[in-house]
C-alpha cells in the first residue's frame, strides 16, 4: 500500500474516531486514535485526541503521558495544559496539575477553564479567598461557562456570602435543564439565607423529580438539622445508611439528633461509626468528645477534643469545648495562651470571633479578671446579636397570651395509659438548676434520665397543623378534643421509649421551656409531676449572658431583652401555681445547695416518689449533661455559683432597674417571691 493510500486511511480513521469521541463513544475512539497513532506519532492533534479519549475513560496515567507528547510537538496549546492538570487532579498530584494551570494561564491569561480549575485547585489546598477570586475571574471571563459559575457560587456560600451565591447561581437556576447540582446547591443557600418555606417547595419538587436519591435525602437532613426536627434527621438518616452503610455525614448527623434528643449511648455509638469511616474529620473528633463529657467521661473527651484540634489548628468549637470542662488558675496556662493568641489575630469571621469571645471570657471569670470577662463577653454577645432576626415584642406578647387564654385547668386531659411510664417534668429558667435537679431525681432507681425533650413543642406543632383543621396555641388549645390529646400522649411516650432505655416506672424530661407549657402538660399528663427549679434572678441571668448557645436560644444575648424575658418567666411561673396550686413542687436553688439532704428529701417527694438513699450519693450515674452545667453537676453539690453576680453587679445595671422597677428585687438586691 502506498504512503499516500496509508495516510489517506490515517486521516479517514482520525475523522471517524474524533466523530466518535464527540459522540460519547471515547472506547471506540481510543481504539481507532491508537491505530492512527502509529501511522502518526508526530501528530499534536492525534495525541491530544488520544489524551481526551483515555481521560473520559478514567485512564488519567495513559492520558497524562499523551498530553504529554502533545505538548511536548506543539507546547502552546492551553485547553491541553488545562486537561493534563485535571488528570494529574484525578491521580491526586496538585502540585503538577497547578504546574499545568499555571502554563496554561502564561499562554492565554483569560482562560476560563483554567482559572476554574485554578480556583478548585486553590480551594482544596485551604486557600478559600485567592480561589474565590480566580473564580470570579473565571466567571468575569466567560459567563456562561456554567461550571465556573456553579463553583463561585459554592466559594461564595462557604465564605459567608449566601445573597452574593444566590445571584451568581440565579442565572443558572432560570435555565432549562438544570442539574441536581446546582439544586441542591441553591438548597444549602437557600438554608444560609433561612428561606424555609421556599426551601420545602424545593424539597418537594426535587424529591420527586429524584426519588431515594441520597444527595437529595442529605439535603433534606440538613434542612431539618437547621430547624431543629430531630426527630426526621433520625428517620432520614437511617434511611441513608440503610442504602450506604459507611456514609460519615449521615452517622454523624445521626448521631448529633440523638445527643439533641439525649439519647447520649445511642449518639457515641453513631458518632465512633462516622470516625470509623471518616478519621480526619475534626467535627466528628469533636462531637464524640461531647458524647463522652456528657457521659461524665473527662478523658476521653478531652482526647477526642485535642485530637480535632491536632486536624484542624483553627478549630475553635473544639477549643471553646476543651476550655468549658476545665478551671483556669492563670492566664499562663497553654490553652489560655493559644486562645488569647486566637483573639489576637486579623481575619477571623463574626461567628468564630463571637466562639472565641465567649470562650476566652470563660478564662478570664475562672481566673477572677472579672471587668475583662465581662466586656470578652459583651463583645461575644453583641456578635451574636447580630445573627438574630427576631420580634421579641411579639414573641413576649405571645407570652402574655398564655395568661390570658390558659387561664384554668383544662376541661378535658389525655387517659392514662397504664402500664406506660410516668413523666417528671423539671422546668424553670435556662441556668436556673434543673440539670442539677434532674440529677438528683435520676439517680432513685425508679426513675430514668432522658434530659430535654422536644416533645412537648413537637406536640403543639402536630396539634396546630394535624389534628382535623389548623388551630393556633393558645386560643384553640382549651377546645381540644380528648383524641387529639390522647393521640399525641401516645407519640410522646412511644418516642421516649424509642430514645431510652425504658425500665423504670419513671423517668424525668427536664426541657426548661417547659414552663410555658404548663397548662398543655396537665391535660396530657394529668399523673406526671412538675419540678419548677427557682434561682437567684442576677444569678439566672449572669449566666445565661455568659454562655453561647448551641440550640436557638435567642433572648440571652441582650441584658435588656433577658431581663424582660425574665419577667414574662416569673409572671407565667406566678399564674401556673395559681391555676393548678400545690400541683407543682418548687425548689430553690440556692436552699437545695445549702441544705442537701433536707432539700432533696423534699424534693424527691415533690417529684411523687418513694424516699431512696440513692438520691444522695453524688458519686451515682443519674442522667447524661449534655447542657452548659455539665462540668459543674458532675462535681456533686458545691456553692461557688451561689451569688455569682455579685462580681459583675455594676455591670448589671440595666438588669437590675428592670427587675426592680417589676418589683422583682428589692433596693438590696433580694428576689421578692
Amino acid at each position: 500500500m502506498s504512503t499516500r493510500s496509508t495516510a489517506q486511511k490515517a486521516e479517514k480513521l482520525f475523522v471517524e474516531s474524533a466523530r466518535k469521541l464527540q459522540q460519547g463513544d471515547a472506547a471506540g475512539a481510543r481504539r481507532g486514535l491508537e491505530k492512527v497513532a502509529k501511522f502518526a506519532p508526530n501528530s499534536p492533534a492525534v495525541w491530544y485526541n488520544l489524551a481526551l479519549a483515555g481521560q473520559h475513560l478514567g485512564l488519567h496515567s495513559k492520558a497524562v503521558r499523551e498530553y504529554e507528547k502533545s505538548l511536548g510537538l506543539s507546547p502552546k496549546q492551553p485547553d491541553a495544559e488545562v486537561n493534563l492538570a485535571l488528570s494529574y487532579k484525578h491521580l491526586g498530584d496538585a502540585r503538577a496539575a497547578l504546574s499545568a494551570v499555571n502554563r496554561a494561564l502564561t499562554i492565554a491569561p483569560g482562560h476560563p477553564r483554567a482559572l476554574n480549575l485554578l480556583g478548585s485547585l486553590q480551594a482544596e489546598s485551604g486557600d478559600a479567598e485567592t480561589s474565590l477570586e480566580a473564580f470570579r475571574t473565571a466567571v468575569a471571563s466567560d459567563p456562561a461557562n456554567a461550571e465556573a459559575r456553579q463553583n463561585l457560587a459554592n466559594a461564595l456560600k462557604d465564605s459567608g456570602n449566601p445573597e452574593e451565591a444566590l445571584e451568581v447561581l440565579g442565572p443558572l437556576l432560570d435555565q432549562p435543564g438544570t442539574t441536581r447540582e446546582q439544586k441542591e446547591l441553591f438548597g444549602l443557600i437557600l438554608l444560609d439565607l433561612r428561606r424555609f418555606d421556599r426551601m420545602q417547595a424545593l424539597l418537594k419538587e426535587l424529591k420527586a423529580q429524584y426519588p431515594n436519591d441520597e444527595g437529595v435525602l442529605i439535603l433534606e437532613m440538613s434542612f431539618c438539622e437547621m430547624v431543629n426536627d430531630h426527630f426526621s434527621v433520625i428517620d432520614i438518616a437511617q434511611e441513608i445508611l440503610a442504602m450506604s452503610p459507611e456514609n460519615a455525614r449521615a452517622w454523624n448527623s445521626l448521631g448529633s439528633a440523638y445527643f439533641q434528643l439525649d439519647s447520649t449511648e445511642k449518639a457515641k455509638d453513631a458518632y465512633q461509626k462516622a470516625i470509623e469511616y471518616d478519621p480526619e474529620h475534626p467535627e466528628y473528633r469533636n462531637n464524640i468528645g461531647l458524647a463522652h463529657a456528657s457521659l461524665g467521661e473527662k478523658d476521653q473527651a478531652e482526647s477526642n477534643y485535642r485530637s480535632a484540634i491536632a486536624l484542624n489548628g483553627g478549630y475553635i468549637e473544639a477549643y471553646r469545648n476543651l476550655i468549658a470542662m476545665r478551671k483556669f488558675r492563670s492566664l499562663d496556662d497553654p490553652d489560655a495562651k493559644a486562645l488569647e493568641t486566637m483573639w489576637a489575630e486579623n481575619g477571623h469571621s463574626d461567628k468564630s470571633r463571637c466562639k472565641l469571645a465567649f470562650a476566652l471570657g470563660k478564662i478570664y471569670d475562672d481566673c477572677g479578671l472579672y471587668d475583662r470577662a465581662f466586656e470578652t463577653y459583651d463583645i461575644g454577645n453583641e456578635l451574636k446579636s447580630r445573627e438574630i432576626d427576631m420580634d421579641f415584642d411579639q414573641y413576649f406578647g405571645h407570652i402574655d397570651r398564655i395568661i390570658d387564654v390558659l387561664d384554668r385547668p383544662p376541661a378535658v386531659h389525655s387517659d392514662v395509659i397504664p402500664g406506660r411510664p410516668r413523666p417528671i417534668f423539671v422546668l424553670g429558667m435556662s441556668r436556673s438548676g434543673t440539670t442539677l435537679v434532674e440529677q438528683i431525681i435520676s439517680r432513685h432507681p425508679g426513675v430514668t434520665g432522658c434530659g430535654e425533650l422536644p416533645c412537648i413543642e413537637r406536640a403543639i406543632s402536630r396539634l396546630e397543623k394535624i389534628h382535623g383543621r389548623m388551630r393556633v396555641y393558645p386560643d384553640d388549645f382549651p377546645a381540644l378534643p380528648v383524641e387529639a390529646l390522647n393521640t399525641e400522649t401516645r407519640e410522646y411516650l412511644d418516642w421516649v421509649s424509642r430514645l431510652h432505655d425504658m425500665s423504670t416506672a419513671c423517668f424525668t424530661d427536664k426541657m426548661p421551656f417547659n414552663f410555658l407549657h404548663i397548662w398543655l402538660i396537665r391535660a396530657l399528663f394529668p399523673n406526671a409531676s412538675i419540678v419548677h427549679c427557682h434561682r437567684h434572678p442576677l444569678d439566672v441571668i449572669v449566666s445565661n449572658y455568659f454562655q453561647l448557645f448551641g440550640s436557638e436560644i435567642n433572648y440571652v444575648y441582650n441584658l435588656d431583652i433577658l431581663s424582660r424575658y425574665y419577667i414574662r418567666h416569673y409572671r407565667l411561673m406566678q399564674h401556673w401555681h395559681k391555676v393548678f396550686p400545690g400541683e407543682i413542687y418548687k425548689v430553690q436553688y440556692e436552699a437545695l445547695v445549702a441544705d442537701n439532704e433536707k432539700q432533696t428529701r423534699m424534693l424527691v417527694e415533690g417529684a411523687g416518689l418513694e424516699w431512696d438513699e440513692a438520691c444522695l450519693d453524688s458519686s451515682r450515674s443519674g442522667a447524661a449533661v449534655r447542657t452548659a452545667s455539665i462540668w459543674q453537676v458532675r462535681q456533686g453539690i458545691y456553692t461557688s455559683s451561689r451569688e455569682r453576680w455579685r462580681h459583675y453587679e455594676k455591670h448589671l445595671a440595666p438588669a437590675i432597674r428592670i427587675l426592680q422597677k417589676e418589683g422583682i428585687l428589692d433596693g438590696d438586691l433580694n428576689y421578692l417571691d
